[in-house]
């Protein structure tokens, strides 16, 4: 399974950067296993940079310290969604602690896609999104957790833990996954689409290169939020 990867991270208009994301992966004997993520504190609230960041960088502890070894066992999508989760379920539990020691409140969304053997597993919470495109076109994976009012229903952080969407899916042909956060997709339109038709990509450079340049067009639209997409061409 080839795989080529990109990743674009901007502060924009603002002043701090909010977003985390991170993009990790490894060639195994059983092949490669690969997971990317991205995560948008809320603004609302407290360090929101000090609850995205967290969140990926547990999910990226948990990556190297259980899910490659599962998946080099052979174990099956219901052991990786369980290590998933509990890692989800820690994460919670601990900005919930470090809130309550500070006498804050703080989460952040976080979008986790997670590949092996041209299999996805798919976990996410908040309006941060994962797009699939094929084909020319660009489908949308996740639900935005809001209502509607750009507040959030559902996040990690200093809150009761809510159970996140999951989503198994297989990957056919030559296809794309964009993860990013709500200032990077926020502008989108049709030419936004055609940047990034897979079919069209072929290395690393290409891909940051395409990143950079829908973040440049959101900002010249008007965006001032933070702007983190991560896309990888299978």
């Amino acid at each position: 399974m080839k795989v080529i990867s990109g990743v674009y991270w901007d502060k924009g208009r603002r002043t701090i950067n909010q977003d985390s994301l991170m993009l990790a992966q490894v060639m195994t004997d059983r092949g490669r296993v690969l997971m990317m993520a991205v995560s948008d504190g809320i603004g609302g609230l407290s360090e929101g940079e000090t609850a995205s960041g967290y969140i990926t960088e547990r999910l990226t502890e948990n990556f190297y310290n259980q899910l490659i070894s599962l998946t080099v066992r052979c174990k099956g999508k219901k052991y990786l969604m369980k290590s998933i989760l509990r890692c989800f379920y820690s994460i919670n539990e601990e900005l919930r602690r470090y809130g309550e020691e500070k006498g804050i409140k703080l989460g952040a969304t976080i979008s986790l896609l997670f590949i092996w053997k041209r299999n996805y597993l798919l976990f996410h919470l908040g309006d941060s999104r994962i797009y699939l495109c094929r084909r020319k076109k660009m489908r949308l994976l996740t639900n935005d957790h809001s209502d509607g009012r750009c507040r959030l229903t559902k996040c990690l952080g200093s809150f009761p833990f809510q159970y996140p969407d999951i989503l198994y899916g297989k990957i056919y042909g030559k296809c794309g996954f964009l993860l990013c956060t709500d200032g990077f997709y926020r502008t989108f339109d049709s030419a936004s689409i055609q940047v990034l038709i897979p079919e069209d990509i072929d290395s690393d450079r290409q891909i940051t290169k395409r990143l950079c340049m829908l973040g440049e067009m959101a900002e010249k639209k008007g965006e001032g939020d933070n702007l983190s997409a991560v896309y990888t061409v299978i």
